[in-house]
Parts: C-alpha cells; sequence; structure tokens
C-alpha cells in the first residue's frame, strides 16, 4: 500500500515538474517574442523636431508600451498577437492590435501616435472590429481609415464604418450599415475629432477614484462607436453618465 501511494505521489510530482518547465519555456518564448518585435521608429513632432518612438508588444505581461523622450504609454488590455506597425506619414504612426474577446469573439483596436512638445499623444484610439460568430448569430464591425493632407492645418483621416448584423431567429434585427466620415485634426489637443461637444456633470472612473468631467472636448463618432478625448485618453461612455479610458 505504501509503495502504490508513493508511486502515485512521484507520478504526480513528475506531472508538476513537467508543467513548470513548459511554462518557463513559453515564457522565455515570450520574452524572446518580445526583443524580436520592439521597435523604434523615427518621427518628425508636430513643432518640428525629430523623434525617437519605441514600441514593445509585452508578450509576458499582455502590455503594449510605447514611449518617446517625453512620455510613455501603456495598453494594458494588448493580447499575445504581433501587433501590426506602419508610419502614416512622417508625423504619425498608426498600430493596429488585437485585444482579448472571448468566445465566438473577436476584437482589434486602432491606435494613432503622433509627438508634440517632447510628449507622445494618441491622436486617435478606437474599435477596429469587432466579430461575434456563434452560427445563429453574426455580427461584424470594422473600420478602414485614410490619411490626407500634408501638414497639421489641414490633416484628415478618411473613415471608411461597416456594420452588419445577420440573426437566424430574429432577422427584423437584421441590417447591413456602410458610411464614410471625416475627421479634422486639433493642432491644440493633438487629436482627431468628429466634432467638439460640451458635457456637464460626467464622471471619469479610474481605478483609484472617480472625477468630475465639464467642459468641452473632441468626439469621435463611427456608427455605434462614441469617443470622448478627455485629459489626453480617449475614453468612452457607460451608464449613469459614467466615462472610462478606452
Amino acid at each position: 500500500m505504501k509503495t502504490y501511494i508513493a508511486l502515485i505521489t512521484c507520478l504526480i510530482c513528475i506531472v508538476f515538474i513537467n508543467i513548470a518547465v513548459a511554462q518557463d519555456e513559453l515564457q522565455i518564448a515570450r520574452a524572446a517574442g518580445t526583443k524580436r518585435d520592439t521597435k523604434t521608429y523615427n518621427l518628425v513632432s508636430l513643432d518640428g523636431k525629430t523623434e525617437k518612438v519605441k514600441i514593445v508588444p509585452d508578450y509576458v505581461n499582455h502590455v503594449l508600451r510605447m514611449s518617446c523622450s517625453g512620455k510613455s504609454i501603456n495598453i494594458t488590455d494588448f493580447w499575445g498577437v504581433t501587433p501590426e506597425i506602419h508610419t502614416l506619414n512622417k508625423n504619425f504612426i498608426e498600430i493596429k492590435y488585437a485585444v482579448r474577446g472571448g468566445t465566438n469573439l473577436g476584437l482589434g483596436n486602432t491606435l494613432i501616435l503622433c509627438v508634440n512638445g517632447g510628449k507622445l499623444y494618441e491622436a486617435m484610439h478606437v474599435l477596429r472590429y469587432a466579430n461575434w460568430d456563434s452560427g445563429e448569430l453574426k455580427m461584424n464591425y470594422n473600420i478602414k481609415l485614410n490619411l490626407t493632407g500634408n501638414n497639421i492645418s489641414n490633416y484628415q483621416l478618411n473613415m471608411a464604418i461597416h456594420d452588419d448584423v445577420n440573426s437566424k431567429p430574429d432577422p427584423e434585427h437584421n441590417y447591413n450599415y456602410n458610411n464614410q466620415t471625416v475627421l479634422s485634426f486639433d493642432t491644440k489637443q493633438n487629436a482627431f475629432y468628429s466634432v467638439k461637444k460640451s458635457i456637464y456633470n460626467y464622471h471619469l472612473k479610474t481605478r483609484k477614484s472617480k472625477q468630475r468631467i465639464d467642459g468641452n472636448f473632441p468626439v469621435i463618432i463611427l456608427g455605434k462607436e462614441t469617443y470622448y478625448y478627455i485629459n489626453d485618453r480617449w475614453c468612452k461612455l457607460g451608464d449613469n453618465q459614467e466615462l472610462s479610458v478606452f
């Protein structure tokens, strides 16, 4: 009996050791991937200076880190898929990255970066696609963009928005929406926007506090998705006039 128990104990130990070794190997592979995919880009800041922007996809901690000489930005809902990164022109970098969705749900965001006064700005940060497919219900939302203009006074983003729903049990809810809109560039806040909107008695919720928000802010409207640019971050509106950082 004692020999049997000892054998079982030994087998359990071997299993846990193998799991630990596999996890260590996975972490090593992720760290190597981070080193491989870390890139530095040369940008011209909006005030005419040359800046280096470093982009680090941290696959170990699921954080996308971006930094320049004056500021860093961390995206904490980044998932372990290699981001697509390219320069839109000398002033802007576009980053397409995946977000963990869930069963039947795929999500991805688009972030556009620029630099002004040595500080990194999120010129735009929005949902790029959301796909849901459960067999009986299919939903697809996506955007495409094109930058036009040759200086900060005439930069624009031409946005194409697609949104459709196909429900077999509830066909009356089906629709197919396509639209195009143009985002202008705010040279004071370093952000693209659809309109400027005044809001009062809203609250911005963070992990540590809730801050009352009043004022006039840039807003991006892309079909059913709306974003508010507050305190240099893009925010989404939830229930009870409560905003949260996107």
